[in-house]
């Protein structure tokens, strides 16, 4: 580890939201004297250098910023005022979607704090983040970017790490400190593999997948209308997110265990256009416009990541957004996580007055119960079981209402609580309380497992059972019951 007065190099591998903020935020602690020089290495596209149609080109899909990413945000002045506002449309009201015949909206003022939460692209947050890094620091010494540069591996022995410009020869950089703000598939997180025989890892995937559609926002709904329905087309489920430009981010999923209907799996469009008329029932969508884009696309899934630490003073290294803690999109929560973990870097900078001996393990300290929780969260308050998801939706509604009716005897739903920026450490326990953790893990895990050992072939349908099950199953029971009652009369 380098001395505290001397200036550190630190490489930023991941320019999504958590790596160029903690870029960001880094690069700010130079304001009077030079501590940091800073290098960010990505193999995408700088998104803040494209302009309004190279964006809209690059979209990604849409997400919620809340209070955790906001109060990220806010923490460097005028980022928030003059990159961010703007580039999303506010939550006005909150669609639940039980049954076909069974929708509830809430006005979002009884749910978040005024101003507190927006819908928007990904790639535009990421877009706003560099555009300010480029217009405060580009052409400072201090700060170097390699975009359309891969990360190959990291020497945590010699500290560096080894990166491929697209068409050129391999770099070299070497670091002080390296932030792997990388993803799902992150190579900061293999070093940690490579180096510690206590680092453990899972990385798994959310049993569902799915597509999603850019439609126009349809009569009758309101500009704002966040929605989750059940069942929006049978058997899968829909969030659906406001967009910029008066449009809805509509996604569909299933779980893995579901047979996709022909009609979705079908390459013409009119195919699946007839398939959305004659079954979507959240509102009355453009079909045609969501049969040509469903066609065009291959099919989502996603992976979820859990890490037993964040920290390495062997590699000097941390993990930050998704290559420490990659969820499902369920509870809206992931980018804001991966922006709050950076300004949670920043604050422990402060109190330590820039001692990384004091930082890298209060990092892990703080964040992996954030981190875990975020992802067991987003999982495990989502059954994959129609029915017991329905039992769930009726017990947070009722939840809120009893709150709404009697706050000082009720307390608040705990997502409620996440959404308003309580800690989702906080509101997992809540919800371990209330006994919904342990429920919906044992039904989901059950159902992964099985669905899995069948798929494999390690369990199989045998078909007729055979006499001696037969007997085991039906035959003996009966019999006990019959000696049981034998019994009692000659009592």
């Amino acid at each position: 580890m380098c001395k505290p007065n001397e200036i550190k190099h630190v490489c930023i591998v991941g320019a999504g939201p958590a790596g160029l903020l903690a870029a960001i935020l880094l690069l700010r602690r130079n304001e009077h004297q030079t501590k940091y020089r800073v290098t960010l290495v990505d193999p995408g596209t700088d998104y803040g250098k494209l302009g309004e149609d190279g964006l809209h080109r690059n979209r990604s899909w849409m997400i919620g910023l809340s209070a955790h990413g906001l109060s990220a945000i806010r923490t460097v002045p005028s980022l928030y005022e003059d990159y961010i506002h703007g580039l999303g449309v506010d939550i006005s009201c909150a669609t639940i979607g039980i049954s076909k015949s069974l929708k509830l909206t809430y006005d979002a003022k009884d749910f978040l704090p005024e101003d507190s939460s927006f819908t928007v692209d990904r790639n535009y947050i990421c877009a706003a983040l560099s555009r300010y890094l480029n217009e405060n620091f580009e052409g400072d010494d201090a700060f170097t970017s390699h975009f359309h540069t891969r990360a190959l591996y990291v020497d945590g022995e010699r500290k560096c790490v080894v990166a491929r410009p697209t068409n050129e020869e391999d770099i070299r950089i070497d670091y002080d400190i390296l932030l792997g703000c990388d993803g799902i598939r992150s190579i900061v997180r293999n070093a940690f593999i490579n180096n510690h025989r206590d680092f453990e890892f899972e990385l798994k995937g959310t049993f569902s997948y799915g597509k999603s559609v850019h439609v126009p926002l349809p009569d009758g709904i309101e500009d704002g209308n966040f929605m989750f329905i059940n069942n929006a087309l049978p058997g899968w489920a829909s969030f659906i997110l406001p967009e910029t430009g008066k449009m809805l981010n509509v996604a569909l999923g299933t779980s893995l265990d579901k047979e996709c209907p022909a009609e979705l799996k079908s390459d013409d469009p009119k195919v699946v256009s007839e398939y959305f008329k004659k079954h979507f029932h959240a509102f009355d969508i453009d079909a045609d416009e969501a049969g040509k884009q469903w066609v065009t696309q291959g099919w989502n899934t996603i992976s979820q990541v859990h890490c037993n630490f964040y920290h390495s003073k062997k590699i000097n290294a941390l993990l930050l957004g998704d290559a420490a803690h990659a969820t499902s999109p369920q509870i809206g929560q992931g980018m804001n996580t991966a922006l709050a973990d950076a300004a949670v870097l920043n604050a422990l900078l402060d109190e330590s007055k820039d001692n990384w001996e004091a930082v890298l393990p209060k990092f892990s300290e703080q964040r992996v119960k954030e981190g875990n929780a975020l992802t067991d969260l987003s999982f495990y308050t989502f059954s994959l079981s129609p029915a017991m998801q329905m039992k769930l939706m009726f017990g947070q509604m009722l939840r809120r209402k009893l709150h709404f009716l009697l706050p000082s005897v009720f307390d608040n739903d705990p997502m409620d609580e996440v959404a308003r920026g309580g800690k989702l450490s906080e509101a997992y326990h809540r919800m371990s309380e209330l006994g919904i953790i342990q429920k919906v893990r044992l039904a989901n895990d059950s159902m992964i497992r099985d669905h899995f050992e069948r798929n494999v072939g390690m369990v199989r349908d045998s078909g007729k059972r055979s006499f001696t099950k037969k007997v085991v199953f039906y035959g003996l029971p009966i019999v006990c019951a019959v000696a049981f009652g034998m019994k009692k009369r000659a009592l």
